[in-house]
């Protein structure tokens, strides 16, 4: 067997459109890893959102989270991690607040928050997906933020007195020149690096960490050579370890970027393409 090594994104390409992972992708990640390939999960997700589909898996795998900037190992438990400088973190906080825009940052075990009304808003928008009526999706959303203990409400104005490492910030609009203004002048703070997970949104965390560098990591944790991995994705946090990968695939619903630099292309989340990968190249 050519290659060892499995890493995949999760939304947009793990995961179908109403978040949720396929019986058919569940099937073929456990069967690869029954004959010894190593599963890497690689997501802009914290660790807090990840937990309920990794208790879905039969099989233990290392964690890549925060595009990268954090690495847990097959116990779950943090083998690496990379803060943003806190001048750095300063300078973003008082670019977002500025600009008014929805945004929350989150470290290794939490997600940090300005306001919960307006974390209610976006979380509304972004699991619309998973629930058939708007009152389940109330239901589930107030549930969440009431006994979510990895949640917490801060006040950024004081995040030096309060001496919070934080790993990433992810800023969400539906407006593009909102974002892009944004992103313009997080891109000149020195030992920040800007990604994106979706189109509606941009990603700050340090110039030390993306998806690539992590995976490069757990490969050598792993004793597996880069031309015997396998990664696959969908957006632009996704490009730096399609490109470290022996093989880099895109899903057919990738980002056109992503599409013209990946080496393979499977088919849509809607259609198992990580299943496919499976089916192809196992």
């Amino acid at each position: 067997m050519k290659y060892k090594l499995l890493a995949t994104d999760m939304d947009g390409t793990l995961l179908r459109d109403n978040k949720r992972i396929s019986e058919e992708n569940i099937k073929a990640l456990e069967h690869i890893s029954k004959k010894g390939v190593e599963i890497v999960i690689a997501t802009g997700r914290s660790y807090s959102t990840l937990e309920k589909y990794i208790d879905l898996f039969t099989f233990n795998c290392y964690l890549i989270t925060n595009n990268g900037s954090i690495v847990r190992n097959k116990n779950r438990k943090v083998e690496k991690s990379i803060y943003l400088e806190p001048e750095a973190t300063t300078k973003i906080i008082n670019i977002l607040n500025s600009e008014k825009a929805y945004f929350h940052s989150s470290d290794e075990e939490n997600i940090y928050i300005q306001s919960y009304r307006a974390r209610f808003l976006e979380a509304k928008r972004f699991l619309r997906h998973e629930h058939k009526s708007s009152w389940s999706l109330y239901k589930s959303l107030i549930v969440k933020m009431i006994t979510d203990k990895n949640l917490k409400k801060i006040d950024f104005y004081k995040i030096k007195d309060q001496e919070i490492p934080l790993n990433t910030f992810f800023i969400l609009s539906e407006q593009e020149y909102v974002l892009s203004k944004i992103k313009k002048q997080l891109m000149v703070i020195p030992g920040v690096t800007i990604t994106s997970s979706s189109s509606n949104n941009i990603e700050a965390l340090s110039d030390k960490a993306s998806k690539g560098a992590a995976l490069e990591y757990v490969g050598e944790k792993l004793k597996i050579p880069q031309e015997k991995m396998i990664a696959v994705g969908d957006q632009l946090n996704d490009l730096s370890m399609i490109e470290t990968a022996g093989l880099g695939v895109a899903v057919a619903n990738a980002d056109g970027k992503v599409l013209e630099k990946a080496d393979w292309i499977t088919k849509s989340n809607e259609e198992h393409g990580v299943a496919y990968i499976v089916k192809q190249m196992f």
